[in-house]
């Protein structure tokens, strides 16, 4: 939050953050569908909204978040909307709605924890597409991972429990390779300084990660680490096996 403003990338997130931890305590499934189906819309028109407030400059207060923490590292809680975050945010709150209306008629066992792991898992996504500090990206990765674990043992088919502890490996490789890739990049990207005069020596801004001094080999294995990562995530053939079973 900037001042006074709340900014739309906190609405996107905290939206379904906090109502996905309000439909645990629901009494009813009906009550649990009602608000996840109501707060993905509101989420949607938020969304709609950020779709007219498109000028960096003039608008910049309301896409954007920059709350400084971990300093001593080079990491803050920064996130914002720029055009392809814009368009990925906006694809994820118009699924939502879609997913609930096709689910609405269905009995869901244990419906609070169904939809508010399903509203967890868009606050999840919302945060990976709109992050502009590594550190965060990847906190936000991993929180769109977790719901869909709880998904796929709970609701899944008979063979639920093999296949979600092939998820579960699958996705935790892709997420070690990933972690692997920032934090070496992290190590080759320039000091930063916070405007209090604090600094640190090196940044998990996406800004200085752009940056970074790597010769052409690192950049090819680090290529590699986060191709697989994203891949086993998409998926993307041969790292999809999981997949048709989940």
């Amino acid at each position: 939050m900037l001042g006074t403003y709340i900014t739309f990338p906190e609405l996107l997130i905290w939206l379904p953050l906090l109502l996905g931890i309000i439909s645990f305590f629901t009494s009813t499934g009906k009550a649990a569908k009602n608000l996840a189906l109501a707060g993905s819309f509101l989420v949607l028109a938020v969304s709609v909204t950020t779709l007219f407030y498109t000028d960096i400059q003039a608008h910049h207060k309301y896409n954007n978040v920059n709350y400084y923490w971990l300093k001593y590292i080079g990491n803050s809680f920064n996130i914002g909307i720029d055009s392809t975050g814009r368009l990925l945010s906006f694809l994820t709150a118009l699924a939502f709605p879609l997913i609930f209306l096709g689910t609405y008629r269905h009995d869901m066992k244990n419906a609070p924890a169904y939809f508010g792991l399903m509203l967890l898992a868009q606050a999840g996504l919302m945060g990976v597409f709109l992050a502009k500090d590594a550190l965060v990206f990847y906190f936000f990765w991993e929180l769109a991972l977790i719901p869909v674990y709880f998904l796929c043992s709970q609701w899944g088919g008979e063979k639920r429990i093999p296949v979600t502890f092939k998820f579960f490996v699958y996705t935790f490789v892709g997420s070690l390779l990933m972690l692997i890739g920032i934090l070496y990049v992290y190590q080759h990207t320039a000091a930063r300084v916070f405007e209090d005069g604090t600094s640190s020596a090196h940044s998990f801004a996406l800004a200085h990660f752009m940056n970074a001094q790597l010769t052409a080999t690192e950049q090819n294995c680090l290529f590699w680490l986060f191709f697989v990562a994203f891949a086993i995530k998409m998926p993307i053939f041969p790292f999809h096996t999981w997949q048709p079973d989940t």
